[in-house]
């Protein structure tokens, strides 16, 4: 039997929760670097994708979203022996996403020291991807992280994004926010198998940004952020450790050193969530099952 397929996956930055509410905050919270770090994010946030991508290629022109992965494939499966009698790929790609520009109308009172070109600054920054992201067919991603496929599934995509900011980003977190950290590396993976009529999607992402899984265009299966609604404080200061978004900040590599280089990248071996500077992901994986087809 002839099937016509897409799957997808778009990780993005939501807007909340977020313990931010006024710029001032800004102004007396300590550590400021931590209330700048939650503004900065939700300054540059991204609308929630759709639950229909007829088009993926549309939708990433927009570049309001911090990483894709897309595989349009056409196979042919003999049903009765389970067995792929031919297969192709249409279409696919791996996208690293982009930082959008510094929304001032989130916090118009803004007086922070994030430096006057940084929230003025029209252009969208677009983000590395590293050189183990990569939509694979018929064979499983050497860095994946998904694990307890079933017996006589038959894998047909496991696509895997690993994604950070840019350095342009990454200079105004370290140098105008004072965060301590450079950006950490986040990631996105999907699996898409078969079995006997049905057809099955696993995905899992680092536990921030968010996450969005589709099949044949609409979303199957969410994953929201780790995100913070307030500030714990003790002795008038931000508990910084209490923090939801604390290991995903503290994953990146130290600000007192240099980011981790891209150029490392392809030496590094097994699941994705095991590499340094690099964010987990959450203990259980998101799994939707197609009706018979």
């Amino acid at each position: 039997m002839l099937y016509d397929i897409t799957v997808g996956s778009v990780s993005w930055i939501a807007d909340t929760p977020s313990p931010v509410k006024h710029s001032y905050q800004a102004l007396f919270d300590d550590p400021d670097w931590v209330p700048k770090t939650y503004m900065g994010l939700s300054a540059t946030s991204n609308p929630t994708p759709p639950a229909s991508i007829p088009d993926f290629k549309v939708f990433q022109a927009t570049k309001q979203f911090r990483a894709m992965l897309y595989c349009h494939l056409k196979v042919d499966i003999d049903p009765s022996a389970n067995v792929i009698k031919n297969f192709a790929v249409v279409d696919a790609l791996h996208d690293g996403g982009w930082t959008p520009p510094f929304d001032r109308s989130k916090f118009p009172a803004t007086r922070l020291k994030f430096g006057d070109t940084n929230m003025t600054d029209p252009n969208f920054y677009q983000g590395e991807a590293s050189p183990l992201s990569l939509v694979n067919t018929q064979a499983r991603h050497k860095n994946s992280v998904l694990t307890g496929i079933g017996t006589g599934e038959l894998v047909l995509v496991n696509g895997l994004v690993k994604f950070r900011a840019d350095k342009h980003t990454d200079d105004t977190g370290i140098k105008d926010v004072g965060c301590p950290y450079h950006v950490p590396w986040v990631w996105s993976e999907f699996l898409l198998t078969y079995r006997s009529g049905r057809f099955t999607l696993t995905g899992k992402g680092s536990i921030f940004p968010s996450h969005a899984w589709y099949f044949n265009g609409k979303t199957v299966n969410t994953q929201t952020q780790v995100a913070d609604s307030a500030f714990l404080k003790a002795g008038g200061k931000i508990n910084v450790l209490a923090l939801a978004l604390y290991p995903v900040l503290s994953a990146g590599a130290t600000a007192s050193g240099p980011q981790s280089p891209l150029s490392a990248e392809s030496a590094l071996l097994g699941p994705v969530d095991t590499h340094p500077n690099t964010a987990s992901g959450p203990s259980t994986s998101m799994t939707f099952t197609s009706s018979p087809i």
